[in-house]
């Protein structure tokens, strides 16, 4: 077990912080007692014990106010110094070293902690030490002393400030509890545990989401397995039909090519037999012909559009109704299902309840309504009989309770009276021990009253000692010379102050005057050098150097003597309105046409602008149509937009689009070349036709105008040469003249600026008066050295005067006050003197009093025995008869119990059976009252309407769809057979030559031979549609084998995709991710439990442990409360943090009162917050201190009156005893209470006492004292 032994300080608050103000106190074992008035420095003992074992400073000691006040210590930087002799719990002796550092600065005190240092004894005896650089101090303390931090904060070393936080704030008082129990690194623990698991329960969900898409994709990648095998067997056989059909198709091609080349001579030849107006007379019958077919076909198409129309109309219709006949056939269902249920239940429950009518015959409105009526009579018949039974009950229980009070009463008055007699014996006891407390203080009073005596006459000595010590009129005269020399020097001060301001003031003016005087001489030899600079300049303009306003001068001879030039001689021609000459015309038209001739240009261009008109007008419409071609060739079954025949193919269809769009894409870039070359032949067809005028204006100006300008040229040259004569003669003035302005404007800047050095010189002058005005008064030889030397030596006097005064005044302060601890001392032992002797007169009474308390109580005690005894025989029949009426009426109570709730059961059980058949008659008469069922035959019999209609619009979409077929076949025939007659009416109109033709008939007549057209026609058309059939067959055959390939592909491709390739082996490690973290899940909830589970045993250990202990101290007398029977410390567990995170304690100390428990934070008074306060840390020392005996109690008589000050002094004696075998515990106990501290010393656990007080310069000092020299101290 830990303990300390001794502890130096220095500098640390009051404690002096030179080297020979080092106190060094010893702790002693079982008890150290430490006394001293308010103020001398008692707590800062604890505070330095504390700081030195965690580190940490006293509240609100912020900017340095721990350490020795710099100002008062009168240096600069102040050292402050703890160090503490202890042994471990080892029993191993080290010592630790804290210091501190305050400096003074401008405005506050910087504080900073120097390096701490810990050392210890090697086993070779040397001291090895370590610093905390290179070791955490603050838990080095810790596990040296055996106890946590907080249970050093709050437990052992507690502030005065804070010793009664264990009645504090709610969460404050959580915070310490949890700090205390250690309980918060576990709870860590658990709240890692708990987000662990929540973590990996979101994994959980994740593989489980996973596992259900990862299992799906298993079972399809084995289904698109299955269906590839599937369509791979599907090819292969769709591959052998199409094969088959091709080989039968390839004769049928072959037969067909021979026929139609037959048919191809047979046809030249009968076209070129037949003549013109045969071939006239076919051609208009072909004609009106196809315009019939054509009309026929619109026909056709008009009624197939109607029939696609009211088919689509009957689907709709038919979706709608399937929809509304299973949604009403459903509904019908279940209300057969309704009646069906509604009828065996209602029969089950008339047999079960014995109603006749209902076991046969149909369920009826009626029937249902008086089965209903039936059910609330039996209700009604329950909840009698229940009344009843209550009711006779009730009856029961009343007689017996009334019997079992006429008992209870009678018991209560016998007990009632034996308490009385033990409650006023347990007060006289009470009062009786309170005398011999007091006659026990008297008797060692009466010995005290000459000690006090002795003390009263030594201390009025010492006050007269003390007063004749200092002769403090003489200092308060010293004071106040000191006080007025003071003044004077500061007076003085003030004085050199404003005459340095003058100074100072009057420096910076001459300062400013010797410039001023600079700067006009710098400017008057400016002005002059610009005067002798340009003496002759000036001289020449004005024949002399003006004597005033020279700029002016200048700028009106620049203004006003230099001549404006002539204005330029201006030759008006004949025929000058013309706006451009031939010249300039000519060129511009050579600029647009060059060297060709302007009409021919004139045409090329027109022409070329057509041509380009014409292009782009082509590409538009190009544009257009093959947009619409394109738009027609999607469509289904399209034909050819030129020819409309149809065509073979699909392919045939796609080529045609591919080509059209090919066509179609090339168009804009061709239409925006076309558009840029219209823009360009545009642009020189508006330029050339600008030029026409121009060009006519050309011709006729050559032809009549030319010939009279050229005499009138010759004219005007004449003319021209005279005013050029003119002109020179002028400008041999105007030069001169511009010499002269040219020398007046280059000298004009630096007149300016002459002219502005003039004006400013004018103020310079000005400021210069003005500065010489402010020079004036003072003595003008003293300079400013002289004032501040003097200045320096005034402060220096003013400065000394002033130490001399603060020491005086310290002086008188420390005077004063020592004469007045002396004055209250007398005071105080006047006091007790006369307490003493007031006390010895009163003992006689006390005396006496006791003798009859003890005579009462002594008859007391007889009275109660023979009570007790007649109390006893009669009270153990009254108790008998108690408890037999109170267990006939437990029992008649549960009958009662049992019975209501069988007819509770039995109501609700009908009231539950009834209702069910209830709720299904009222959705049988919903569902007969909706209507719905005569809805559902309507919806049927349109079912058969649409159905039949259906069928017949099939029929004629079949019949339409054929006749459209044909037509548009024949149509395409039709169209091929009239190009072919127009080409051969043409042919034969430009036949000339009959005879050669009558040739060619012979010839080809013999080329025929024996072929006939109808029969090779009749086979051509068998042939054409096995082979159309062939051919839809190989179209379909060759889609599925297409079809089926493409499906091969898609499923390969989905094979091996993400999603399904590994698909099987991918579920099994994720199943394996899953199984893996559930069991570790599972594995943290065990640890999860296990560990809150140690925690909440812990923790009720500990506070049943530290409850108890509080009991004992209680019970022990330290408390003179009789309305108080305990305390306790409550911790109530948090419900909503057990469910929703970690176990939440919430501590609070509570005061029993009659059994009733009450919050004892807002209820309680001072003095009983300072008990409760310290019987709750002496139980939680006992609790957690197992390692470290040291406990402090700082002021514990705090708020306690003097009853209460010696019932603690009593228990802590107590204390002390049972572990004063431990030899390492020690209780260090501060107060100011003498008596206190001498009530402790009689248990003769401790001879001396440490006394604190304050020593001349106010640092507190420590003096070792013993305790029967305690009044004399």
């Amino acid at each position: 077990m830990s303990k300390i032994e001794k502890m130096s300080v220095m500098g640390i608050r009051s404690f002096g912080p030179e080297d020979g103000d080092r106190q060094v106190i010893q702790f002693l074992t079982p008890l150290t007692l430490i006394l001293g008035p308010n103020g001398t420095g008692k707590t800062t003992i604890i505070e330095c014990l504390k700081y030195i074992t965690t580190g940490d400073m006293p509240p609100n000691t912020k900017g340095g106010a721990f350490v020795h006040d710099p100002k008062i210590a009168q240096e600069m930087v102040v050292r402050a110094q703890v160090r503490l002799q202890l042994r471990d719990v080892t029993g191993k002796l080290l010592q630790v070293q804290r210091s501190m550092e305050a400096t003074q600065k401008a405005k506050k005190i910087e504080m900073r902690t120097l390096d701490s240092v810990i050392t210890r004894l090697a086993p070779d005896g040397q001291k090895v030490s370590v610093n905390s650089k290179c070791l955490d101090f603050d838990r080095e303390m810790v596990t040296a002393l055996g106890v946590p931090k907080a249970v050093l904060d709050n437990v052992i070393f507690c502030h005065q400030e804070d010793s009664c936080w264990p009645l504090g704030e709610g969460k404050a008082l959580k915070d310490k509890f949890d700090a205390i129990f250690a309980s918060t690194r576990y709870t860590k623990v658990l709240d890692t545990i708990r987000k662990l698991k929540l973590e990996q329960d979101g994994e959980i969900k994740l593989f489980k989401e996973e596992i259900k898409y990862l299992k799906q994709n298993k079972d399809q990648a084995s289904q698109l397995e299955g269906d590839l095998a599937e369509l791979q067997a599907k090819s292969a056989a769709s591959e052998e039909s199409v094969k088959k059909v091709k080989e039968q198709l390839q004769p049928l091609q072959d037969r067909l090519l021979k026929i139609n080349d037959q048919y191809s001579d047979i046809y030249k030849v009968q076209t070129k037999i037949g003549s013109v107006e045969e071939l006239e007379e076919l051609l208009s019958d072909f004609a009106n012909k196809v315009q019939n077919q054509k009309d026929i076909l619109t026909q056709f198409e008009d009624r197939q559009e109607n029939v696609t129309k009211n088919m689509e109309k009957l689907n709709k219709e038919k979706s709608l109704l399937l929809v509304e006949v299973g949604k009403l056939g459903q509904e019908a269902d279940t209300h057969d299902d309704n009646i069906r249920k509604r009828d065996v239940l209602l029969r089950q429950l008339a047999v079960e309840y014995g109603f006749e009518g209902f076991s046969q015959g149909a369920i009826t409105e009626e029937r249902c309504q008086l089965f209903f009526n039936e059910i609330q009579q039996k209700l009604d018949d329950i909840s009698a009989e229940m009344k009843k039974v209550k009711s006779d009950f009730e009856a029961k229980e009343k007689s017996l309770q009334q019997q079992a009070d006429e008992v209870r009463d009678k018991k209560t008055r016998l007990e009632q009276m034996q308490r009385h007699k033990r409650d006023q014996m347990n007060k006289n006891k009470s009062e009786i021990h309170q005398i011999k407390e007091k006659l026990s203080r008297m008797e060692a009073s009466a010995g005290r009253r000459d000690h006090v005596t002795q003390d009263l006459k030594r201390t009025e000595h010492e006050l007269a000692d003390a007063e004749k010590a200092i002769n403090l009129e003489e200092l308060k005269r010293e004071i106040a010379q000191l006080e007025r020399e003071r003044r004077q020097l500061e007076a003085q001060m003030n004085e050199l102050n404003t005459e340095m301001n003058r100074l100072h003031r009057q420096s910076s003016v001459r300062a400013q005057l010797d410039m001023l005087k600079k700067e006009k001489t710098t400017k008057e030899d400016g002005i002059r050098r610009m005067k002798a600079k340009h003496e002759e300049s000036l001289i020449h303009l004005f024949g002399a150097v003006p004597a005033t306003n020279i700029r002016g001068r200048v700028e009106d001879y620049i203004r006003h003597d230099t001549p404006n030039p002539p204005p330029p001689a201006v030759v008006t021609l004949p025929g000058a309105h013309t706006p451009l000459s031939i010249e300039d015309l000519e060129d511009r038209i050579f600029s647009v046409c060059g060297s060709q001739d302007f009409e021919e240009e004139f045409q090329t261009i027109q022409q070329k602008l057509s041509e380009t008109q014409d292009q782009r007008g082509s590409l538009t419409g190009a544009q257009h149509f093959l947009k619409k071609y394109v738009k027609d060739l999607e469509k289904e079954k399209p034909c050819c937009p030129l020819c409309h025949r149809e065509f073979d193919t699909d392919q045939e269809v796609k080529e045609l689009v591919l080509e059209v769009k090919k066509k179609l894409r090339m168009v804009p870039s061709k239409l925006e070349k076309a558009e840029e070359e219209l823009v360009e032949q545009q642009s020189r067809y508006d330029s050339i036709t600008q030029l026409k005028p121009i060009k006519e204006r050309v011709a006729a100006i050559c032809e009549n105008d030319l010939p009279n300008m050229k005499t009138k040229l010759k004219t005007i040259n004449e003319e021209i040469q005279r005013v050029k004569d003119i002109v020179e003669e002028k400008r041999n003035e105007l030069a001169v003249k511009e010499r002269d302005e040219g020398v007046a404007k280059e000298i004009q800047p630096d007149i300016v600026l002459m002219d502005r050095s003039q004006g400013e010189l004018r103020e310079l002058e000005k400021s210069i008066t003005t500065q010489s005005a402010l020079l004036t008064g003072g003595d003008a030889d003293r300079t400013l050295e002289m004032v501040v030397r003097e200045k320096e030596d005034v402060q220096l006097k003013l400065d000394t005067v002033t130490r001399k005064l603060d020491h005086l005044r310290q002086k008188q302060t420390v005077h004063t006050d020592h004469v007045q601890s002396l004055r209250t001392k007398v005071n105080q032992l006047q006091a007790e003197k006369l307490r003493i002797e007031a006390e010895l007169q009163e003992r006689t009474k006390l005396e006496e009093r006791q003798a009859q308390l003890i005579s009462d109580n002594q008859e007391y005690e007889t009275d109660i025995g023979y009570d007790a005894k007649r109390a006893k025989e009669e009270l153990q029949p009254l108790e008998s008869e108690v408890r037999r009426l109170g267990k006939e009426k437990e029992e008649e109570t549960s009958a009662k119990e049992a019975a209501m709730e069988q007819g509770k059961d039995a109501m609700e059980e009908v009231r539950n059976k009834g209702n069910a058949v209830k709720i299904i008659n009222q959705s049988i008469k919903s569902y007969n009252s909706s209507g719905k069922l005569e809805k559902l035959e309507k919806c049927k019999e349109r079912q058969k309407q649409i159905a039949a209609s259906q069928s017949k619009l099939e029929q004629d979409q079949e019949e339409v769809t054929a006749n459209i077929n044909r037509l548009r076949k024949d149509l395409a025939t039709q169209q091929i057979r009239e190009r072919e007659l127009a080409d051969n009416l043409q042919l034969r109109r430009m036949q000339n030559n009959v005879t050669d033709l009558a040739k060619q008939i012979a010839h080809h007549q013999e080329t025929l031979g024996g072929l006939d057209p109808t029969s090779l026609e009749r086979e051509r058309q068998q042939l054409s549609k096995k082979e159309e059939d062939l051919k839809r067959e190989l179209h379909r055959a060759s889609g599925r084998q297409q079809g089926f390939i493409d499906e091969m592909k898609k499923t390969e491709r989905d094979l091996k995709s993400d999603m399904f390739r590994d698909a099987d082996q991918k579920y099994r490690f994720k199943m394996i991710d899953l199984r893996t973290t559930e069991l570790a899940n599972g594995d943290l909830q065990k640890y999860y439990k296990a560990m809150d589970r140690a925690i909440m045993n812990y923790h009720a250990q500990k506070m049943a442990e530290i409850n108890k202990i509080i009991f004992e101290l209680w019970r022990t007398p330290i408390v003179v409360m009789v309305n108080i029977e305990t305390i306790e410390i409550r911790s109530d567990e948090d419900d909503a943090g057990i469910v929703k995170a970690r176990r939440v304690y919430n501590y609070r100390v509570v005061m029993l009162k009659g059994g009733t428990a009450l919050d004892m934070r807002g209820r309680c008074s001072a003095g009983q917050k300072v008990l409760a306060s310290l019987i709750i840390r002496l139980a939680l020392a006992e609790t957690f201190c197992m390692n470290c005996g040291v406990f402090a109690l700082d002021e514990p008589t705090t708020n306690l009156d003097r009853e209460n000050i010696e019932s603690l002094a009593g228990a802590l004696v107590r204390i002390i005893e049972t572990r004063s075998q431990q030899r390492n515990f020690q209780l260090v106990i501060i107060t100011h209470d003498e008596d206190f501290v001498e009530q402790l010393g009689r248990a003769n656990y401790a001879d001396h006492f440490i006394r604190v007080y304050k020593d001349d310069k106010g640092c507190s000092r420590l003096e070792r004292k013993k305790i029967q020299d305690l009044h004399s101290a």
